[in-house]
């Protein structure tokens, strides 16, 4: 092998063929293109590849998040004839006594007494305002009702 190096560099090239020299001219090109090809456009190509899918999973996300930004909230406020204040203020103003109020996501739980009357026209005034009443129980103690009612919004 030494010998043939050697030998080559003593003169054989000149005195080679043209067609050898475009051959081996040509292989030697062939071989810097494959070298050039796998030291930098495979791994050019590659992080192309890996960018791109970067890009294609922030796209999923941002329409997600469009999407569940545009749900309206799973406990939508309460319309303002279920408001807590207000529920308070109208039964006061209608000689009840409020014992007890409280929410639950969309329901309204209270608890009053009072005249029969003045309650029964209360309740029936509520539903007429967008009030759904869900439970009730009532109990007679002397001459007052006591009311246990459950609301909720119209439609819920």
């Amino acid at each position: 092998m030494r010998r043939w190096q050697v030998s080559l560099r003593r003169g054989q090239w000149p005195r080679m063929p043209a067609r050898q020299k475009a051959l081996i001219a040509a292989a030697s090109w062939a071989l810097a293109f494959v070298a050039a090809w796998q030291l930098v456009w495979l791994p050019t190509q590659a992080r192309l590849y890996q960018a791109e899918q970067g890009l294609e999973r922030e796209r999923e996300l941002a329409a997600y998040l469009q999407r569940v930004s545009r749900v309206p909230a799973t406990t939508p406020a309460l319309p303002a004839a279920l408001s807590l204040a207000r529920l308070n203020e109208r039964a006061q103003a209608a000689g009840l006594q409020v014992t007890g109020l409280e929410t639950k996501g969309q329901q309204v739980e209270m608890s009053l007494e009072g005249p029969p009357g003045p309650l029964l026209a209360w309740l029936q005034a509520l539903e007429l305002d967008g009030g759904r009443i869900r439970t009730m129980q009532l109990q007679v103690v002397g001459e007052h009702l006591q009311a246990r009612v459950g609301l909720a919004p119209e439609g819920a």
